[in-house]
Formats: C-alpha cells, sequence, structure tokens
C-alpha cells in the first residue's frame, strides 16, 4: 500500500509517498459531506421549464419502447407486474425479448436540437457495460464523422415513412462544429483542435443517474452538463465528486455539471425516487420475480424499472408531454448563434418522439 500525503515527496518509514492528485486537494481536510455538494449556480426558470421539455421526451421514448421482462416474459413477477400480463395461465408478460434496461438517455447540441438517443443494451451484448449514456456518447462521436442526423431525408419520405418533413441540418452545432463554418454533408472540414472539445456544448438527459463508467466517457469527452431524472444510491453521487474534483484542478477534462430532476423543478424524479424506495422495502418480502425455483428479492433499481408502479409514473410524464402547449417562457433562447427558442423546442421534441415511434427500435440504426 502507498501511503498518500498532502506534500509530494515527504516519505513515510523510507517508503514513496504518493501526493495528493490536485484536484483533491481542497477538500483533503474537509468531510465527505463537503466534498459531495456542489457550488454551482442555480438553473433559471427559462432554461428550466427547457431542460423539462427534453427530459419529458426522454420519458415518452422509454415508454415507447417499455420492456419489463428483465428475467423472461414467462414465470411470475407477482403483484409488481400484475397490469403487464399478456396470459394469466401461464403467465406471460407483454414486451418480448429483454435487450436491456429501461434506462435511455438523449442528446442535446448547442442550439437545442436534439441529436439522437440510445438505451441500456446490456442484454443484447451479454454485458455489464453498455450502458445508456456511454452507448450514446459514443454514437454522437461517430456521427460527427458520418452526416447521418435522424431527420428523414426526401429518399426516405418518397419511400413512405409517413413522418413530415424537417428542416435539413448540416451537423449537430457544438464547440467544434461552430467553427467549421465551411463544413457540408459528408465532406467535415478537419478542425485541428480535434475531438476533445467537440461536445462541449452538448447536454446529455438521463432517466437515472449515471455510473462511475458513464461519468468517466462523459468526462472524457467533455459533455457540458447531465440532467438525471431519478437517483441511483448505489452510484455514491459519482457525478458530484467527479465534477468536484475536476473543477478544481487546472488541466486536463472537467466533467458535466449534473443537475438533478429537482432542480429543474421536475416533479416525477421525487415520483421515482419515492417509488423506488417503496419498492427496496417491500421486495424483500415480495419477491420481484419467481420461476417457482428461487425467488428474486434484490432491491435493485433495475428491476423497480420494471414495475407497474415505474409504468404509471412514466405514462403520466408521457401524457403530459402529448398534451404539452402552453409554455410559460416560450421565447427564451439560449445566447448561441441559431439557437432555437423553448415553443421551438417543444415542437421539434415531439416531431422527434414521431420519429423514434416511427423507427420502433430501442436507438436509431445509423450507417456507422
Amino acid at each position: 500500500m502507498v501511503d498518500i500525503e498532502e506534500r509530494p515527496g515527504s516519505r513515510v518509514g523510507g517508503a514513496p509517498v504518493r501526493p495528493v492528485p490536485p484536484g483533491l486537494r481542497p477538500f483533503w481536510d474537509k468531510s465527505v459531506r463537503e466534498f459531495v455538494q456542489l457550488d454551482e449556480q442555480p438553473v433559471d426558470p427559462p432554461v428550466q421549464e427547457r431542460h423539462r421539455i427534453y427530459s419529458l421526451l426522454l420519458m415518452s421514448i422509454i415508454l415507447d419502447r417499455w420492456n419489463g421482462n428483465k428475467y423472461g416474459e414467462a414465470g411470475d413477477y407477482g403483484q409488481w407486474r400484475a397490469n403487464q400480463l399478456l396470459s394469466a395461465s401461464p403467465k406471460v408478460y407483454r414486451g418480448g425479448t429483454y435487450q436491456g434496461h429501461n434506462i435511455a438517455a438523449l442528446a442535446v447540441d448547442a442550439e437545442g436540437r436534439v441529436i439522437d438517443y440510445d438505451f441500456n443494451h446490456n442484454d443484447v451484448f451479454d454485458s455489464s457495460v453498455e450502458h445508456a449514456e456511454s452507448r450514446l456518447v459514443r454514437r454522437v462521436f461517430a456521427l460527427n464523422q458520418v452526416y447521418d442526423p435522424w431527420q428523414l431525408d426526401e429518399a426516405n419520405a418518397r419511400h413512405g415513412a409517413g413522418v413530415p418533413q424537417r428542416q435539413e441540418r448540416r451537423m449537430f452545432a457544438t464547440a467544434l462544429t461552430d467553427r467549421a463554418e465551411s463544413a457540408t454533408p459528408r465532406s467535415l472540414e478537419r478542425v485541428s483542435s480535434g475531438y476533445a472539445t467537440l461536445l462541449s456544448d452538448v447536454t446529455v438527459y438521463t432517466s437515472l443517474e449515471s455510473c462511475a463508467q458513464c461519468t468517466g466517457i462523459m468526462c472524457l469527452a467533455s459533455v457540458k452538463e447531465v440532467v438525471y431524472l431519478q437517483p441511483d444510491d448505489g452510484q455514491f453521487l459519482i457525478g458530484n465528486i467527479m465534477r468536484r474534483a475536476t473543477r478544481a484542478q487546472s488541466t486536463s477534462f472537467t466533467s458535466p455539471r449534473p443537475i438533478a430532476g429537482d432542480e429543474i423543478d421536475f416533479g416525477y424524479f421525487h415520483d421515482l425516487a419515492a417509488g423506488n424506495d417503496d419498492f427496496s422495502v417491500r421486495v424483500v418480502e415480495e419477491p420481484f420475480f419467481t420461476d417457482g425455483v428461487k425467488p428474486v428479492r434484490t432491491p435493485s433499481v433495475t428491476s423497480y424499472l420494471c414495475t407497474d408502479n415505474a409504468y404509471r409514473v412514466y405514462e403520466k410524464a408521457a401524457a403530459q408531454f402529448s398534451t404539452l402547449e402552453s409554455l410559460r417562457y416560450p421565447d427564451h433562447r439560449p445566447d448561441v448563434a441559431s439557437a432555437m427558442t423553448n415553443r421551438q423546442v417543444l415542437a421539434m421534441a415531439k416531431d422527434f418522439l414521431l420519429y423514434v415511434k416511427t423507427v420502433k427500435n430501442r436507438g436509431t440504426a445509423h450507417r456507422v
């Protein structure tokens, strides 16, 4: 074991001592409570409204692709999924083959345009690391190399996709593409500053608080901020920790600012947190699933996200989004060239949901 000391170069018992990393020095003698407390500015009400639009869009996407069959479509999920039964005898649940957890992420560029989305695909790849945010970040990097927007082009329209024509976009607006003024589809101008700052104006929306892997990937990608719609106590506030530590150093990457749903007055944040807390207590006595051999009593948040309670929260959010027309700050727009107003964002978000429903997939099938 190597001791860690605040003074570089010191030795303990003749053994070398590793110096405290610069990002941790301001917090070295402070409590954990102080370390995880963010010192960010409150989110302004017009920006809160904008965040809520994208958050409702994300919950609507997840509801449309909902699959609660974590342990298969046959078996017994008890009262946890009673409303998702297709057949009572034998018990079969709707949703089909489970591809991954009901967790998704959405990326939005500096102008307010949706870049793309992705889901957790752990079961597709038999992997524990195919998380929504990490998959999405890799996807966005790829989309910058090949012009392949989610908006359907004229050829797709001629094939009867049935989705309204959308404004053509050269590429998503980020710190890099804002400087590539002469860039055109499939002929991206090479900018020497490269990929390190490519996503520095991108906001990621994720349905569940990010883990260490996803936080690290978004940090390396220089994502601006991440809005999460449900807390996950099992991730130990890693987003806050990374944000505090990377901001305290003068070099290298800065982790995205975590924005919890309660910071944008998003009521479903509390609904999901309360539902998960209740599930965690009751599942010990009321198994989430049994195949007749061994009951599953683990208080996993991914199991909660299969339940009728979670489904109802998402259903309520999707219903609100479908009827949302009136905005308190319809003309608000960020101080960015060509930025969309909140009114335009709402129209575009509804258009994007229509696209997702047309694709009928848990992620866009891009040609990359």
